[in-house]
């Protein structure tokens, strides 16, 4: 299947985009957990050894503060093979941090529940790879070939594939500040410059 890690300064994996999102505030960190990887289940991406379980988890490490909050290290790798094609993968690296994480309990509608307030971090990058089997740079005549290939017949479809993963990742970037109930800021006012037409 190919190792499932990037290979840093080779021009055979291209970010498609990354962002992060920080939410300060009441969440429960445990649903948030479990919406990300059922999001990530959903959509077809597979965990490192390509079985359907939790190694998606290649990091977890949480210490306890001398106040009782909780922090939290924890990273994800996933992958998926858009159209099991054999030449294009979609990498998805996802690292968690929380901060001042403590149990709470809040009054909702007359009900207590219990939940999390605290700083959650979420940095996600989206990475489209190119021969991920290395299957052309491994093989005497094609590693030649491999680069012109790329930059003339493949580029269209590269870009393609580059355009349908960052649509991906933006739609997880969306699911997330929707469950986090995070929202643009206040009205920007009028632009600076006018309207066409006017």
């Amino acid at each position: 299947m190919g190792a499932l890690k990037l290979r840093p300064g080779n021009d055979r994996d291209i970010l498609a985009t990354k962002f992060e999102i920080e939410h300060e505030e009441v969440f429960h960190l445990k649903n948030l957990y479990k919406l990300i990887y059922e999001w990530l289940d959903e959509e077809g991406f597979t965990a490192v050894d390509g079985k359907a379980d939790d190694k998606i988890e290649t990091l977890y490490f949480d210490k306890t503060t001398a106040d009782g909050a909780k922090e939290h290290q924890i990273w994800w790798r996933a992958f998926q093979v858009p159209r099991d094609n054999k030449y294009y993968r979609y990498f998805i690296k996802i690292d968690w941090q929380t901060l001042y994480i403590k149990s709470m309990e809040i009054m909702h509608k007359g009900q207590k529940f219990k939940t999390n307030k605290g700083d959650v971090i979420l940095r996600i990058e989206a990475w489209l790879q190119l021969d991920y089997q290395n299957k052309w740079e491994n093989h005497p005549i094609l590693r030649i070939f491999d680069r012109w290939f790329r930059e003339r017949f493949y580029l269209e479809r590269i870009k393609s594939y580059k355009h349908d993963l960052y649509l991906t990742a933006f739609r997880l970037h969306q699911t997330i500040k929707q469950y986090l109930q995070l929202k643009a800021p206040v009205d920007w006012g009028r632009p600076f410059h006018p309207e066409r037409g006017v």
